[in-house]
């Protein structure tokens, strides 16, 4: 039901707040919003408080009986005093009542709002989290919860992002999933201030039940007959729906929410299609291969005899293999430096050294140029002539909490954040030699990806009977 493909997702980033860099800058964007709605307020309420002044300074009582008024006017003082406060101080009380407090806060909110996220841009923000959840298999329940992949986290989706996530699933026709956002929604505790907060925002139970009930009849009828389309069980359970009473409807919801969370996922997920190799190798959970090789490599030149490198060879052909430890942490620090606001930045020549050391173990020629990235994102696509290229470093500068494997589905092969170390790959035109990346779901990932030519020394690479293992 609805795609399920995650290499299909697996798409150029066309989002502007796609990167840690980005996001970071979104957040300070809201605190500084946030700043000057308080710096407003606090205006607005000395205003206030300077208006009650202005009404506790009048010396009468505004429920006196006819006499009593007639009485405060009949007396010379009083009657002086009612000329002279109408006619001196009401015009300058309504010119300060007139007066906006706050513009300059106010003209920081104009330009801030002109800097939000626009509907590509959340569009974007909710196809990453779709396909999140559809890599590792994520659930509703758990993530409401503030759990992932049984981990607690100290975070609460509110009762709008599930609903906004429920909403985008629904119009994706992926009923299963939408169907559990829409009833964490509904479960969701009150939020503080709900009343005052929805006459702004909007009530986010509007349609609610009904999207809850609509979702969940579409993907049973599904499920109990697999041979029917979607635009079939949409028509049934619409008309089933439009035909139903009200109390029949609160009956099929009551039912629904009378069973508990873990009743309705095992429920859900009997017979569930099976994931993709690339969700598999996402989710770490490829076999280890048989023919996994870890050695020390002294033998290829000179200078891996002085200084040799932890090496684990993943696959012989095409060729895949991991060096561990090729960065120390002074020279990660030094890489990170350059990074700057933007994505990606070259790499300054400082740190050619590291080529060089990767150049004498691969016998491929790495040299400085516009290739050569830093990304706070994982790698970069670059467009190259295929025939050029011979192989690809991927060098990671940190470790990944959750997530972010690159990922050879056909060779069954995940190889996951490590820092410190490289991942080198034969680039040829056999597509298993190709790895896909898996999104992060905890933490941020930084990598350098730097391709290769041969430099006419062409590597006779043979599986390690010398080498001492490590």
């Amino acid at each position: 039901m609805g795609d399920n493909s995650g290499e299909s997702e697996y798409v150029e980033n066309n989002s502007v707040y796609s990167s840690i860099t980005r996001l970071l800058k979104l957040l300070e964007m809201e605190e500084i919003f946030i700043t000057n709605i308080k710096a407003y307020t606090n205006k607005l309420a000395e205003k206030v408080k300077n208006l009650q002044a202005y009404i506790d300074s009048v010396d009468y009582e505004f429920q006196q009986s006819f006499e009593d008024r007639e009485k405060y006017v009949g007396n010379p003082i009083n009657a002086f005093s009612l000329v002279r406060r109408t006619h001196q101080d009401l015009p300058k009380w309504h010119n300060y009542s007139q007066q906006i407090v706050g513009m300059e806060e106010l003209f920081a909110l104009e330009e801030i709002i002109a800097k939000v996220p626009d509907k590509k841009d959340m569009a974007y923000s909710l196809g990453e989290m779709h396909r999140i959840e559809q890599i590792y298999d994520l659930e509703a329940i758990e993530l409401a919860r503030g759990r992932i992949q049984g981990k607690q986290y100290d975070f609460r989706p509110s009762i709008r992002d599930c609903v906004a996530l429920g909403e985008h699933k629904f119009k994706r026709e992926d009923y299963q999933r939408a169907s559990m956002w829409f009833r964490v929604a509904i479960k969701h505790e009150p939020e503080g201030n709900a009343e005052i907060i929805n006459s702004i925002l909007g009530d986010p139970k509007v349609n609610l039940y009904t999207l809850y009930a609509k979702s969940m009849l579409i993907f049973g009828m599904i499920k109990s007959n697999p041979s029917m389309t979607i635009a079939e069980a949409k028509k049934i359970s619409y008309e089933a729906l439009n035909k139903a009473s009200l109390a029949d409807i609160k009956s099929l919801l009551n039912e629904l929410l009378s069973q508990t969370d873990d009743e309705i996922v095992y429920e859900m997920n009997v017979n569930k299609t099976k994931p993709s190799d690339y969700e598999i190798g996402c989710r770490g959970q490829f076999l280890r291969r048989r023919n996994h090789v870890c050695t020390y490599n002294f033998t290829i030149t000179e200078f891996l005899k002085l200084a040799p490198l932890k090496q684990e060879v993943l696959n012989w052909d095409p060729y895949i293999v991991i060096y561990h430890d090729v960065l120390n942490d002074d020279e990660i620090d030094k890489l990170k430096n350059h990074l700057n606001d933007t994505d990606a930045v070259e790499v300054n020549p400082i740190e050619k050294r590291i080529f060089q050391r990767i150049n004498e173990l691969t016998r491929l020629s790495f040299e400085h140029s516009d290739q050569q990235i830093v990304s706070k994102n994982g790698p970069r696509t670059h467009k190259h002539k295929k025939e050029y290229l011979k192989g690809t470093l991927l060098f990671f500068l940190n470790n990944v909490e959750l997530g972010g494997a690159m990922v050879f589905p056909k060779l069954k092969i995940s190889v996951f954040p490590q820092k410190g170390s490289c991942l080198f790959w034969h680039n040829t035109l056999d597509p298993r030699s190709e790895p896909l990346e898996c999104p992060v779901l905890q933490g941020n990932k930084r990598v350098i990806t730097q391709k290769g030519a041969y430099n006419g020394r062409p590597m006779q690479y043979k599986k390690a009977k010398s080498n001492q293992k490590f």
